[in-house]
């Protein structure tokens, strides 16, 4: 999938699954794709793709900085999103990839 412009109805059928971190830099941890939701459509946003969200809970209390992350899933394959930690609690840390 890494060629192809990523969409909502790509992620929406793996809620609920494991993507691994594969950077060479940073553990291979899982986090779980919790949401895909769509976006509001942007003004001059990106006719190829409606805007969407998706976010993932790593159960890791180390937060990785916001930054570009390669994932891997069994389904999905490799891929490479830009991952921003949104909140921590108690169960672990969620993180925010948004795509305009």
């Amino acid at each position: 999938m890494a060629d192809e412009i990523l969409k909502c109805a790509d992620f929406e059928p793996h809620i609920g699954t494991d993507f691994v971190i594969a950077a060479d830099d940073l553990p291979a941890l899982a986090m779980t794709l919790t949401s895909a939701e769509p976006l509001p459509p942007t003004k001059g946003g990106n006719e190829l793709r409606p805007p969407f969200m998706l976010l993932f809970r790593m159960k890791n209390q180390n937060v990785i900085e916001q930054r570009l992350v390669q994932l891997r899933h069994a389904a999905m394959g490799d891929l490479t999103i830009f991952l921003v930690p949104s909140a921590q609690d108690a169960e672990g840390v969620e993180y925010c990839a948004t795509f305009n």
